[in-house]
């Protein structure tokens, strides 16, 4: 075969490589559900501003978060309005990352009377989803109040001195990050305007803080054992717990800490304590319509469902190919004037 034309055909390949590299995903979505109470569904911020759909587009589009908040819930099974009918769906979702946010409700003196069972409760939802085949990374909200609402019923006093010390112990029992919520924006009352529920500028300034906490927990250091291509999980708890307080002390003010680098692979949750695309529909999720920074979604307290990343590194992968041509082509034409 002439020279000119198997360089053609060997150009041919090269190229459909590329083509076919470039168009596969860097890296897989990963999916957050957010599971909760009120705060998680939406009380006090406007549809496509809450919670989860804030921390959605903290994160990025490498990122699928669902919201499966239920206002008004308790983690308590005897509680006036326990989550445990919610739960289902959630746990279909099957996610990589699972945030938890309850103690309000139960604090209630209605429901605080069963206080003895929190936490079997609260460790029997979590064992549920670590039994999952994804294992997802756990990450449990310390609750807060600013002020004891008249309405409310969230006696501050019994949230803060009775429901946090057995919210620490169930996240050292279950291997979760703690979430120093509470510790974060009780100095903010700016974003709570009912002293409970963020305000869009809170749950702005909560997805952010949230979004670093879980950047801080994925952040993998090359010494720190097996990574997830080895199919092993790297020790991350005391780099997530660093940088996950230096990023509540900077979301807390306003300031935007450094982005860490991710390990985006499955791996056991970590201990610590701490601080976009279009939206389409996903398990628990309602359709909506949005645009890179922003967009909006259905009211009933559904999350977004954020597109994969599907380009990421795959501009390496052309260039590459091209010097592979070009070398077998300079040694084919050596070949022939020999």
């Amino acid at each position: 075969m002439p020279a000119s034309r198997s360089g053609q055909t060997l150009l041919s390949a090269v190229v459909l490589a590329g083509v076919a590299l470039s168009a596969s995903p860097a890296f897989a979505v990963i999916k957050v559900a957010c599971v909760g109470a009120s705060t998680t569904s939406g009380a006090g911020s406007t549809a496509g501003h809450h919670f989860p759909d804030e921390l959605g587009r903290a994160l990025g589009a490498n990122f699928q978060v669902n919201n499966f908040g239920a206002s008004g819930t308790t983690m308590l099974r005897k509680g006036d309005n326990p989550y445990w009918p919610h739960l289902p769906p959630a746990l279909a979702f099957q996610p990589d990352i699972a945030v938890f946010w309850f103690g309000g409700n139960d604090a209630k003196p209605q429901n605080w009377v069963h206080k003895a069972e929190f936490i079997p409760d609260y460790e029997d939802m979590l064992h549920m989803f670590q039994a999952l085949p994804t294992a997802p990374r756990m990450f449990i909200f310390r609750s807060m109040v600013i002020r004891d609402p008249n309405g409310s019923g969230i006696p501050k006093t019994v949230l803060e001195m009775e429901v946090f010390p057995k919210i620490d112990q169930i996240v050292a029992d279950t291997g979760s990050t703690l979430v120093n919520y509470h510790d974060a924006f009780i100095t903010h009352p700016e974003y709570f305007p009912d002293g409970v529920h963020p305000n869009d500028a809170g749950t702005l300034a909560i997805g952010k803080f949230m979004a670093d906490i879980i950047t801080a927990a994925l952040k993998v250091a090359p010494d720190a054992g097996a990574g997830a291509g080895d199919g092993g999980a790297a020790d991350t708890s005391a780099p997530a717990t660093d940088t996950a307080n230096a990023a509540a002390t900077d979301a807390a003010n306003g300031t935007a800490p450094e982005t860490a680098m991710m390990d985006l692979g499955p791996a056991p949750a970590t201990t610590g304590t701490g601080g976009g695309g279009g939206h389409s529909p996903g398990p628990g999720g309602a359709s909506g319509t949005g645009g890179s920074g922003g967009g909006t979604k259905a009211s009933n307290g559904a999350g977004c469902t954020l597109a994969a990343n599907a380009g990421s590194g795959s501009w390496v992968s052309l260039p590459l190919a091209w010097l592979l041509f070009s070398i077998s082509v300079r040694r084919r034409a050596r070949r022939e004037r020999g």
